[in-house]
């Protein structure tokens, strides 16, 4: 008997020696792989900047894309991090992607359509008139995105018998780009992290003293930067693409011009509208369009270009025209 109590012990003494060096082990290894993860998130971001460069077609043209404001849910008691998030929020954009021009709130002439994405009664994305709107003032993609209020959660963290509740704080944001040819989503990504909050962290977001936690500006930040470059890599390799916005006897407008890069005497490829279709849950997409002509630039002003036909007839505002 005393031979079975001695084993028993030197079992239990075993079996908590083996827990607490896989949660020792899990403690470094846990921080080694966050710091390998960061330093690869670096790494890939560096390399996704290299890639931009050889994979952006049409170089010589610069894109524009409109940016709808900023969604933003976080709300704290003096409002110091939602207000960062606002305006942060386009100057990082701006600087992940310099090759692309962007029209916001603020810009002359920036549509009161924009201020927010336009959707009919139903709920649903209104694609047509973001299209009519993205195709008048030239663009090539209409970036919407959203900052989600700063959860907390509770959660079972540890192990065997070290597990507990804790209090997790989740920080999260999507983004969504619609291409204006077809009105179809060309990025609809979510970014989230979260970490463990002691007991005075937790109370002071609750508090809406969401800036006293340093773990959720870093969050923020990081989130910000893969949002950007998201937006920046998606807009970059797609083809430059302008519109016909006029049509008269002698001349083709399209909404383009200097600003882009365009010059007198280029030649455009131009498309037909393609058919209208409807997705799985009701919204409306445009297929894209055959190819039915070509025309070339004679007058450029800054954001509009005159053009006459070199081949093809029928065009219609609203054609798409294209390098190749």
């Amino acid at each position: 008997m005393m031979i079975q109590k001695s084993f028993y012990r030197m079992w239990r003494l075993a079996v908590f020696a083996i827990g607490l060096w896989g949660a020792i082990g899990c403690l470094y290894g846990c921080s080694a792989y966050r710091s390998l993860t960061q330093s690869t998130d670096k790494m890939i971001r560096s390399t996704d900047k290299m890639i931009r460069n050889f994979k952006a077609p049409d170089t010589d043209l610069t894109k524009w894309i409109g940016v709808i404001p900023l969604d933003n849910q976080v709300i704290t008691a003096k409002q110091d991090m939602g207000g960062s998030i606002d305006k942060r929020y386009p100057e990082v954009l701006a600087a992940a992607c310099p090759e692309l021009h962007m029209v916001q709130r603020g810009d002359p002439g920036f549509p009161d359509m924009l201020q927010h994405l336009p959707k009919k009664i139903t709920g649903i994305t209104d694609t047509p008139t973001l299209i009519k709107i993205g195709k008048e003032l030239g663009l090539s993609a209409i970036v919407c995105s959203r900052f989600y209020p700063i959860a907390i959660n509770l959660q079972d963290r540890g192990f065997f018998w070290f597990r507990k509740k804790r209090e997790i704080a989740w920080v999260s944001a999507s983004t969504e780009i619609y291409d204006v040819e077809t009105g179809a989503k060309s990025l609809d990504e979510t970014y989230t992290r979260e970490f463990r909050l002691s007991d005075e962290q937790a109370e002071a977001i609750r508090k809406g003293d969401i800036s006293s936690v340093p773990e959720i500006e870093n969050a923020v930040s990081e989130i910000l930067q893969n949002l950007a470059d998201a937006v920046c890599d998606t807009v970059i390799r797609q083809p430059w693409k302008g519109y016909i916005t006029g049509i008269s006897e002698d001349s083709i407008t399209i909404s383009a011009g200097s600003n882009s890069g365009l010059k007198t005497g280029r030649v455009l490829q131009v498309f037909g509208q393609g058919q209208t279709i409807q997705g799985a849950e009701r919204q409306t997409f445009q297929l894209p369009g055959k190819k039915i002509g070509s025309i070339r630039i004679t007058d450029v002003t800054a954001d509009q270009s005159k053009a006459v036909a070199v081949s093809g007839e029928k065009f219609q505002i609203g054609d798409v025209v294209k390098t190749k």
